[in-house]
């Protein structure tokens, strides 16, 4: 184990985060820069039959990130089996969004720190929404669509096909931005 050496979360954070989009890229960032902020968020998961087996307030926060080449966010909410929302019991992951120029999509990684479910997805617009796409751990397909879109909110759906063509949604969340307050 090594020992004597640690890092600040400051240190840490102002090296990764990004004040703005990178300006050789910014007009291709749009697509997901869009989100960047803070949100409220309803989190539902669906059992199999459809039914609902969750239903909780959440906080998804986007930001940019390295050198701002990347969109990257922090999903958290309440833990689906003890309910509680203390740092290190809540549900939390990330995924980092690194846009690709030469294929004009986006590629994606969702890591679910709690779970330890790791997800790599492709990303393009299709019409007015954004279309993730990837296999999830079980190598069954999946999709996530950001659709609803506008600067103060957005529906998000997660499907997985239980069968070739047949999707199921497992989850969706509604989105309402937080606006900060100024004062003077």
């Amino acid at each position: 184990m090594m020992t004597g050496y640690t890092a600040t979360v400051d240190g840490f954070a102002a090296k990764l985060a990004s004040p703005a989009p990178h300006p050789d890229l910014s007009d291709r960032l749009a697509l997901f820069g869009r989100f960047v902020g803070e949100w409220r968020m309803r989190v539902q998961f669906f059992a199999a039959d459809g039914a609902a087996v969750y239903d909780k307030p959440g906080t998804w926060s986007f930001g940019w990130t390295l050198d701002g080449r990347c969109v990257q966010d922090v999903l958290f909410y309440p833990n689906s089996r003890t309910g509680s929302a203390e740092p290190g019991r809540r549900g939390i992951g990330t995924s980092v969004r690194h846009y690709n120029a030469h294929t004009d999509t986006w590629h994606v990684v969702w890591f679910g720190a709690v779970s330890g479910t790791l997800i790599t997805l492709i990303a393009r617009a299709v019409g007015d929404e954004i279309v993730l796409e990837g296999p999830d751990v079980d190598g069954s397909p999946l999709r996530w669509v950001f659709s609803d879109i506008t600067p103060e909110s957005f529906h998000w759906r997660g499907f997985i096909a239980d069968e070739p063509g047949r999707w199921r949604m497992e989850q969706q969340m509604f989105g309402q931005r937080i606006v900060a307050e100024i004062t003077s």
